[in-house]
């Protein structure tokens, strides 16, 4: 619970960092439908169930000129709520979620709205993989596990109160890679919001000022976990850090987006576990080269690599992976959220990160 609690802790500093500024609150209720995307042949049936879930969302919004000025648009933010139901109450069972989001406004006019929404937290499971009992499904492998989305929202103002939102949000569950197994699940869906405002206010429209920021910027993140290698018959359960730094030169293309290059070198202790296990050379400093983009929306920061290991590695099948951040602006340039490594629809582990953006000219 202190993860949850720490979660809490950094969306509010920002939540109430203006307090000087009208804030306006609501409530929503969501009904999503999903359908579950792997690409592991032995999950393939498990494609075949279709979760769906309820939510309950608390948010405010500031409206005046300073926080405008921040990101030059408005931004929601809150606290969630909900139950999902994975379709398959013996093998997948279901999962209660909380979480802290970030919703930037792209656009608005007076009865239409447009936005994206990224969301982090946590879900507490009520079946997972289990080598005798319930060995088929290994998305999940703890009760507690990670929460991550992001999604796209168009909302339609019904009257001064309600509001009605149609989104589509892509959802991952993993355990971070605190036990194996640790495929996660991705799961993809469409939702239906009913929106309730308190105060109704009106967002008005301003004249955006000239992006200014184009150029390269240096960013460096930092991030760390614990990693943890599953008890066997043979061996105890063992936990390691894994830890390490990723940079990339950054072009700015504009104010929400940007594409470079650059690498991350990190500590992964569990394989020196593996090796010890399998007898196959590992290292546990392992280097990679990667492409980058990034999508700045206000405080939130999303970004994602592709990436190529340098360090040879006997053991390992895919000479590539990805790395996802999920970041929200603490302070002015810096950054803190999570990091996601996967091998394609596979979750290698997530970690806590910490990012900062450098400008170079």
């Amino acid at each position: 619970m202190k993860q949850a609690l720490l979660i809490v802790m950094l969306f509010q500093s920002q939540l109430y960092a203006q307090s000087g500024d009208s804030v306006f609150h609501d409530f929503s209720l969501t009904i999503q439908r999903a359908s579950i995307w792997t690409e592991r042949p032995s999950l393939q049936p498990f494609t075949r169930n279709h979760p769906w879930s309820v939510q309950l969302d608390w948010g405010m919004i500031h409206t005046k000129t300073r926080s405008w000025n921040y990101c030059q648009c408005y931004t929601r933010n809150g606290l969630s709520a909900g139950y999902t139901n994975f379709a398959n109450p013996q093998q997948l069972g279901q999962a209660v979620t909380v979480s802290a989001f970030t919703e930037p406004v792209l656009a608005h006019t007076d009865r239409l709205r447009l936005s994206v929404r990224g969301s982090a937290g946590f879900a507490f499971l009520s079946k997972v993989y289990d080598s005798v009992t319930n060995k088929e499904p290994i998305f999940f492998s703890t009760p507690i596990s990670f929460l991550l989305t992001m999604g796209v929202n168009l909302e339609y103002r019904l009257s001064e109160h309600f509001w009605i939102t149609a989104a589509g949000q892509f959802n991952h569950i993993s355990n971070g890679g605190r036990r194996d197994p640790n495929e996660g699940m991705n799961f993809i869906g469409t939702s239906l919001s009913l929106r309730y405002v308190m105060k109704p206010a009106t967002l008005i429209s301003r004249q955006k000022t000239k992006y200014t920021g184009r150029g390269p910027v240096m960013m460096v993140h930092g991030f760390g976990n614990i990693h943890t290698a599953q008890a066997t018959p043979v061996f105890q359960a063992e936990h390691k850090w894994v830890a390490g730094v990723n940079a990339g030169l950054i072009q700015r293309l504009g104010r929400m987006t940007g594409l470079g290059a650059g690498g991350e070198y990190y500590y992964d202790g569990l394989n020196e576990v593996y090796q010890q296990r399998s007898h196959q050379p590992l290292q546990t400093g392992v280097g990679s080269v990667s492409l980058q983009h990034y999508l700045f929306l206000g405080k939130l920061l999303f970004g994602q690599q592709f990436a190529w290991y340098v360090t040879t590695q006997t053991g390992q099948a895919q000479p590539t992976y990805q790395r996802y951040f999920l970041e929200y602006e603490i302070r002015d340039n810096w950054y803190a959220g999570f990091s996601l490594k996967a091998h394609g629809d596979h979750s290698d582990y997530m970690a806590f990160s910490i990012g900062h953006s450098i400008k170079l000219r």
